[in-house]
């Protein structure tokens, strides 16, 4: 019984030891890549501080005060400059869907096998929480236009069958993604994004769950196109 818990224990602490190795270069580019927009971000409002105005953030805090559904809102500001507000909260709101999900899509390109992952799916990924964003601005403090949109998709039916239950932790991400910056609540966001993303990499990295199943849904190496290669043919016994 002790060398055969010897034998089991060196695999264990040899996987955990090479985590924090694994970590280093997706950690790297992708603090990078949040470090770069927050950058760009503050510099641009150092330089230009009443663009604060176009900021699509704080929607969150909005959904706190009760609006009638069907009366108008009241504002003291002139249409043509509400709308002109408007369109540009909603146009830096799709930029900021686009670019929070880039860098899930690295994530599920780099971590999960390659013969787990589609085109199409990374592409949904990418291109749903915009949509979302637009549909939810539509839709904004309009129960007839929610309800009749609800009538619509209804009368589209999808089908598609998901090949791994994890694919669903991505479209949820995506959805939320696309709810949060439809709200104006980029900052809710990119919240969501990180931490789902430096979640992923953890497991990913320690290969968490792996040991106990003995069923591996992660690739060993960061874009590993070993998992891609085809089996070789298996030989027909001769009878």
């Amino acid at each position: 019984m002790a060398l055969g818990s010897e034998d089991k224990s060196p695999p264990a602490d040899a996987a955990k030891a090479a985590a924090m190795p694994k970590l280093i270069k997706p950690y790297f580019y992708l603090s990078g890549y949040y470090g770069l927009l927050a950058g760009v971000i503050i510099l641009v409002l150092l330089l230009q501080p009443g663009l604060v105005q176009y900021m699509p953030i704080g929607g969150a805090a909005s959904f706190g005060a009760v609006e009638p559904a069907f009366e108008p809102v009241q504002r003291d500001v002139r249409p043509t400059e509400s709308a002109l507000v408007e369109g540009v909260k909603l146009a830096l709101s799709i930029v900021s869907a686009f670019l929070l999900m880039l860098p899930v899509t690295w994530i599920c390109m780099g971590a999960r096998r390659r013969k787990d992952v589609s085109q199409s799916f990374i592409q949904t990924i990418l291109i749903l929480p915009m949509i979302i964003t637009g549909v939810v601005h539509i839709v904004h403090n309009s129960l007839a236009l929610a309800f009749s949109l609800a009538g619509i998709v209804a009368g589209v039916r999808f089908r598609h069958t998901l090949k791994d239950s994890a694919e669903t932790t991505y479209l949820f991400t995506a959805i939320a993604v696309g709810l949060a910056c439809g709200i104006h609540a980029v900052e809710v966001a990119a919240i969501i994004s990180i931490f789902f993303n430096y979640t992923v990499l953890g497991l990913w990295a320690t290969e968490f769950g792996a040991e106990a199943t003995s069923k591996q849904s992660f690739s060993r190496e960061w874009m590993g196109r070993d998992d891609a290669a085809p089996e070789p043919p298996r030989k027909k016994k001769k009878g």
